[in-house]
């Protein structure tokens, strides 16, 4: 039997390792147990657990991703297999997100599992390039506004993945070349969806050439963060009146920039400015309505612990 104490919310789960039934959805801690009976890596005696967090739930902070990353390292180790942090990151995605058919990507996982500040490429084949950890000050920004993440996600992401796969066969997203003219069947309103993934993904490589060559002054890649926000909130309708309020307030307070986190439709949100001023930029973040966490970024991933 494991037996699952779930400090934070006063509840405890049970499973027998000898009798898994079939996962509702999104029961991340049974799912991850029925990938390791699948592939051979489930523990042949039971264990007691016990379970904590500081990272927000539901809030677009991948607190659903750290779990079962560090669920599947505690599995893996206690079944007796090496633990490698690349192998839990794809162990935690096949348990969260293929096991359920869900629409999510496999970036958390890797940052979660790896920890440090890193740039991910997927294709042709992973990569995870070691990043310099940026300056400043950085905030979490909790609005209190709980989010649907699936249902954000299908919006935001499935009618994107059409659109370009209708027009994507000559190149790729992912690389630099300029792509082909728009198919003569999209319309307006998919051309303009079209051209601001283009734009996302401009920034985003900006963003990451800035950080790259740090040390940088912060005006060269700070502002790039709202401006990626701009287009999530204006292309993509992902953002919120709260999180407006919270990453404006933050600016007006001195912030370099910040960003919305996740799929959006509520959650968190995340600034960062100079150590001089971020204490201004807190409060003008909680009077609009925040609950601020102070983060480091560069720490470290999934580890496991033995005690005698």
């Amino acid at each position: 039997m494991v037996h699952v104490q779930l400090e934070d919310l006063g509840t405890t789960l049970c499973f027998d390792l000898d009798d898994l039934p079939e996962p509702a959805p999104r029961a991340y801690w049974l799912s991850a147990l029925k990938v390791a009976d699948a592939e051979g890596w489930l523990p042949q005696s039971g264990w007691n657990a016990s379970v904590k967090s500081t990272i927000p739930q539901q809030a677009g902070a991948s607190s659903s991703t750290a779990l079962v990353v560090a669920w599947c390292a505690l599995i893996a180790a206690r079944s007796g297999r090496s633990v490698n942090a690349e192998w839990v990151a794809r162990a935690a995605h096949r348990a969260e997100v293929a096991y359920f058919n869900e629409p999510g990507g496999q970036m958390d996982h890797f940052a979660c599992a790896l920890g440090g500040v890193h740039c991910f490429a997927f294709e042709p084949h992973f990569e995870a390039f070691i990043m310099p950890v940026p300056s400043g000050s950085w905030l979490l920004l909790d609005s209190l506004q709980p989010k649907d993440t699936l249902t954000l996600l299908h919006r935001a992401k499935a009618e994107r993945v059409q659109l370009l796969e209708a027009w994507s066969h000559t190149w790729r997203l992912t690389s630099s070349a300029v792509p082909p003219p728009f198919p003569e069947f999209f319309d307006a309103k998919q051309r303009a969806l079209m051209k601001g993934t283009l734009e996302l993904r401009d920034i985003s490589e900006r963003g990451s050439d800035a950080l790259r060559s740090l040390p940088t002054e912060p005006t060269s890649w700070g502002p790039l963060l709202t401006q990626h926000h701009r287009l999530l909130r204006d292309v993509l309708h992902v953002s919120t009146d709260r999180i407006e309020a919270i990453l404006n307030a933050s600016e007006m307070a001195g912030a370099w920039g910040g960003k919305i986190n996740g799929s959006g439709g509520g959650g968190t949100c995340f600034v960062v400015g100079h150590n001089d001023v971020i204490d201004h930029v807190q409060k003008a973040a909680e009077n609009a309505g925040a609950h601020a966490i102070p983060i480091a970024l560069g720490g470290i991933g999934v580890e496991v612990f033995y005690q005698d």
